[in-house]
């Protein structure tokens, strides 16, 4: 490959699930209504867009080693995103976002389980560290630890 002619995307990537009422929600109660899974997280939503737009975009997350995350890795990658970098982290959940809307769209509610994004490490990241330097540009979700970021700045900041 050839340097300078890929964008990495550094960040989450999970399972949307959005319960959506047909009618006023009865508390306490089953609501018909619709419910939909979508590919979500900040850094997958971003490789998929830049490549949408022409970029060769190459995704760097973690997923779990369930029905979710390889479900989340075709999707994304049938969009055109490179997963092959991406870690599947044995005997975990990939990561999910619940939200409940009411029959009028707004939010009611929403509950987060993202607690894989922390096998987003500096280890997991030196271990493909020239590939992240080679880089022409490095986009990083805000959303991934503190000692990732931290990696990120103080072995690719001329990218």
């Amino acid at each position: 490959m050839r340097e300078k002619d890929y964008v990495v995307i550094i960040g989450s990537a999970n399972i949307d699930v959005a319960g959506y009422s047909h009618e006023s929600l009865n508390y306490a109660d089953s609501n018909p209504g619709k419910i939909k899974f979508t590919p979500g997280g900040v850094g997958r939503n971003i490789a998929q867009n830049l490549a949408l737009l022409g970029n060769k975009a190459w995704l760097l997350s973690a997923v779990g080693s369930d029905f979710y995350g390889q479900s989340l890795l075709t999707q994304t990658n049938q969009s055109g995103v490179y997963v092959d970098k991406c870690l599947i982290v044995p005997g975990e959940n990939t990561s999910s976002y619940l939200s409940l809307l009411d029959n009028t769209g707004e939010m009611l509610v929403a509950i987060n389980d993202m607690n894989i994004s922390n096998a987003i490490t500096a280890e997991y990241l030196a271990q493909h560290g020239e590939f992240i330097q080679r880089a022409k540009v490095i986009v990083a979700d805000c959303n991934i630890s503190e000692e990732a970021l931290a990696w990120i700045l103080d072995n690719a900041a001329n990218v």
